[in-house]
Formats: C-alpha cells, sequence, structure tokens
C-alpha cells in the first residue's frame, strides 16, 4: 500500500513554510510521473490571493515620479508585490472575491503593509514589516490596492480585460495594473530513489519537497493538489463517451464468474 509521509516541517526566518514529503513504495517509473503531476498542479491549479491593480496619489502611469517619495512607481509596485495576504478558505467554482486596501499617511515615516486598512475578518497580511517606501518629507501619500483571490500566475493584460476598475472601482485616480502571483507555492522540488520492499522487489521512493509563502501550509498544499488530480481522474473515469463504463464493468464481473 503506498504511503504519505511528512518528515520534516518548519517555518523559516522570512516567514515562509517548508516541509518534505516521501510517498512510497512505487512501481518501477511511477515515481517520475506522479511526481510531474503533483509538482504541475501545485504550481498552476492551487488558489490564493493577490494585488491586481494599485492606486497612487494622482500618478497616471508607472513612469512617474511621487513627490516626496524616496522610490519610483515600479520600486513600489515590486515592493507590494510581495505583500502575503491570507483569506478565509478558496472554494471552487465560487465567484472570485475582490477587495480593496488602503493607507493615507502625512510624512516623514517608513512606509510598511502593515498600515494598510483590510476588510475586518476577510484578510489578513502575513509580513506587516514589509517595507513599501519612505516618505522623506511632509508630503501625503494615497495608496489603495485591490485584491483578489485566483490561480497561478496572471498578466497585467488579463488584469486590463478583466476591467476590474470600470467594474468596481472609481474611474480616478488611473489605476495601475499589477502582474498577479497568486499561487501559494515558492517552489517545488522532487526526487526519485530506488528502494526495496520487505520482500526484496525493487521499488521507487518518491520525495518531495515544497515552500509556500506562508498563506498555506505544504501539508494543505499537497492535500489540495491530491484532491485536484483524484477528481480530474475519477471525472474521466465516469466519462461513458468512448468507453462505456458500465459495459466494461460488466466484461470484468463475467470475466470472474468464468
Amino acid at each position: 500500500m503506498n504511503t504519505l509521509s511528512c518528515i520534516e516541517t518548519h517555518i523559516q526566518k522570512n516567514h515562509n513554510h517548508y516541509g518534505c514529503f516521501i510517498i512510497e513504495p512505487l512501481e518501477v517509473g511511477q515515481g517520475i510521473t506522479l511526481g510531474n503531476t503533483l509538482r504541475r498542479t501545485l504550481l498552476s491549479d492551487l488558489y490564493g490571493y493577490g494585488i491586481t491593480g494599485v492606486r497612487i496619489n494622482n500618478v497616471k502611469h508607472e513612469f512617474a515620479i511621487i513627490e516626496g517619495i524616496r522610490e519610483d512607481v515600479l520600486e513600489l509596485i515590486l515592493n507590494l508585490k510581495e505583500v502575503t495576504f491570507k483569506g478565509s478558505a478558496i472554494k471552487k467554482n465560487k465567484k472570485p472575491k475582490r477587495f480593496k486596501g488602503f493607507l493615507h499617511l502625512k510624512g516623514p515615516m517608513i512606509v510598511t503593509a502593515g498600515l494598510f486598512q483590510l476588510p475586518n475578518k476577510e484578510l489578513t497580511i502575513l509580513n506587516p514589516s514589509q517595507y513599501l517606501c519612505t516618505i522623506i518629507d511632509d508630503s501625503e501619500l494615497y495608496l489603495e490596492i485591490d485584491i483578489e483571490n485566483g490561480k497561478g500566475y496572471r498578466l497585467i493584460e488579463e488584469n486590463r480585460r478583466r476591467k476590474i476598475e470600470r467594474a468596481i472601482f472609481l474611474k480616478k485616480p488611473t489605476t495601475l495594473f499589477v502582474d498577479t502571483v497568486f499561487v501559494p507555492i515558492k517552489h517545488v522540488n522532487y526526487k526519485v530513489k530506488l528502494i526495496h520492499d520487505s520482500y526484496g522487489n525493487i521499488k521507487e521512493s518518491l520525495i518531495f519537497e515544497i515552500g509556500t509563502n506562508g498563506s498555506f501550509t505544504p501539508k494543505r498544499c499537497i492535500k489540495e493538489a491530491l484532491k485536484i488530480i483524484l477528481k480530474l481522474f475519477y471525472s474521466l473515469f465516469l466519462t461513458e463517451t468512448f468507453f462505456p463504463i458500465s459495459k466494461l464493468l460488466k466484461d470484468e464481473t463475467n470475466e470472474l464468474k468464468k
């Protein structure tokens, strides 16, 4: 019987989570098949929260300079992309959740992610000390962000196509769209080792290493990935368009009776 075991897990200094898992025993050749499938699912099919757009004072484009701010717009956006959000569990086929966070500050001061005002009991910031920018004089900074849930990676063009600004938020100031990383996975590695079972037969052992941004634990991520894979293959098993399952099961039952 194949088993999935967690052999190591810990939280790193930057709040990222690390987990190491082992799946064994597998038949020779099954390790790389399962490893590739799990890795692709973890990187592309898990849901998370991310920033899709930002409005900064009266800035009209990403190449502008913000008066009184040490960083330019591009640097500020890059710092915003490092902010990690944790929210309620996201169920597939549910309507996407969209939130708005903002801050309004007067300098001089250092601005961090923990200063954002977010919807109560809906979202939390896991790295509130994440640096955003520095106000070097008594200038004011108004920063508003659009937060949405999704999966995988979404480019700026797709965020524009979804017309988030027109559908939800005010037309002014101009929304600067952002490439959004929703997936909570930071990195995934796996390796396959040859082992022997209790009967001396050659088997394979799949060792999986998962790093997350802290919004979900590695154990939760690998369980969700396995659910997605199982749901995919189970739906194929029930499909009778090309291979009538009921007929195959009936034929198999007749063979056993013989």
